[in-house]
């Protein structure tokens, strides 16, 4: 018998409450370095170039990409919930020097580099210990519809968040605001631990198997392994494009900073309309179409953005109902991702299953918004060109690329099981 099935309905459903309680305090923080604009606009006043705000929305995947594996393996030693306990409360430490990082003069741009580095790295070990939590209390039946409801919670109560934030800084914030918002997100993470703690930890013993053990198991789980390395390729191609979309917007289009963050918070009203809807789309037409799907708003939105070379009040709408577009895409493949993943990890290595897929999901967020930061600072792509009388810039030849690259890996839909279920798989899709 499954952990989640020894539990009471009334233990699951309070659980699965304070599971999401948690994400929504502890959403502030991670949100704020990855997704929204804020932290961007905090480098650029220390004197960050193009490169190293790039940089700083890339960490968590990056971080994710190399540790997530070890982490895994931590916490199945440790235990889950004290493992999350832990590196959320460094984490919270991490984020008060961020705020604080104007403070080092000049060490400032150093210090914030390191506080979101190590803040990174603290989420990542607080991610290999999620999943397999929520396993402890998730029955199969429950996943798609948890997963929806907790993601449209607490990307609601980012974007909340954001918005106001974006309607009291004003067109040219003081340092002082962007740390207090930053203070306010760490108290976040405290809010994420009070919750964590009411959750019980259906995993009381600890995993045994062996770090290369484990690994190898993995590895040799075609149908996991296949699917990993389809969104590793998928997101190497597509996540980068909204906070390159805000560097855009601000550099060459020249849009203030306060409607900078407003847009970023009116694109994640997408973000919040996938979350609600994509467990009932997913019922409805099936993993395989709404992949399809998936790569088809992925690819339009780059190819648009590609289009778009100058400033007006209509293109900042176009822009943000691009970026919704592409938020709705992002979160209707995460339900997926998340359940498919959990639907194909060996029973008997959650963690370390989870963290395999994870870790490829990583390598292709983090490595997307590593690589296009290497591209602005290198200068590799030259500054503007012409197609007939229209300006090209170097933001825009790299949506042209995103949106080339997206279309390609269609190819790679071939190893997803849910699409092409061939072969001596673990998991067979209805």
């Amino acid at each position: 018998m499954e952990a989640a099935e020894k539990l009471t309905l009334e233990q699951r459903s309070r659980a699965k409450s304070d599971a999401i309680k948690s994400a929504c305090f502890g959403s502030l923080s991670s949100v704020m370095i990855q997704d929204s604009a804020i932290i961007i606009l905090f480098a650029t006043i220390l004197g960050a170039g193009d490169m190293l705000s790039m940089i700083t929305t890339s960490t968590q995947g990056i971080a994710s990409c190399l540790l997530l594996i070890p982490a895994a393996f931590l916490s199945g030693k440790l235990g889950y919930k004290k493992t999350i306990m832990q590196f959320t409360a460094i984490g919270a430490v991490m984020i008060m020097l961020l705020a604080a990082s104007p403070w080092f003069a000049g060490y400032a741009k150093p210090v914030l580099l390191l506080s979101i580095i190590m803040f990174s790295v603290c989420m990542t070990v607080y991610a290999a210990a999620w999943f397999p939590l929520l396993d402890g209390f998730l029955v199969k039946s429950d996943r798609s519809d948890f997963f929806g409801v907790m993601r449209f919670s607490w990307q609601t109560f980012a974007v909340i968040f954001c918005f106001i934030c974006g309607l009291l800084l004003g067109k040219k914030p003081e340092i002082w605001m962007l740390q207090v918002i930053i203070a306010i997100s760490a108290l976040g993470l405290l809010g994420r631990m009070y919750y964590i703690g009411k959750i019980p930890d259906g995993h009381q013993e600890k995993e045994s198997i062996s770090f290369t053990d484990g690994i190898s198991e993995a590895i040799a789980n075609k149908s996991l392994a296949g699917f990993s390395v389809y969104i590793c390729c998928l997101y190497l191609a597509a996540y980068s494009t909204p906070p390159l979309t805000f560097i855009y917007i601000k550099k060459y289009l020249l849009v203030a900073d306060n409607i900078i963050i407003i847009i970023s918070s009116l694109a994640l009203v997408g973000t919040l309309l996938g979350f609600l809807t994509a467990g009932k789309i997913i019922d409805k037409i099936g993993i395989k179409r709404m992949l399809l799907f998936i790569h088809f708003f992925f690819a339009l939105v780059n190819l648009t953005l590609f289009f778009i070379g100058t400033y007006s009040i209509f293109n900042l709408i176009l822009i943000t109902i691009l970026l919704a577009t592409y938020g709705f895409a992002a979160a209707c493949s995460s339900i997926a991702i998340s359940t498919e993943m959990m639907e194909l990890a060996s029973p008997n290595n959650k963690a370390m299953s989870m963290a395999f897929c994870g870790s490829c999901f990583a390598a292709g967020t983090g490595g997307s918004r590593l690589m296009a930061s290497l591209i602005l600072g290198s200068g590799m792509l030259a500054p503007q060109w012409f197609i007939g009388t229209m300006k090209i810039s170097h933001y825009q030849t790299l949506f042209l690329i995103y949106g080339c690259a997206i279309l390609f890996v269609c190819l790679l839909l071939v190893l997803v099981p849910a699409i092409f279920p061939k072969g001596n798989y673990r998991y067979m899709p209805g």
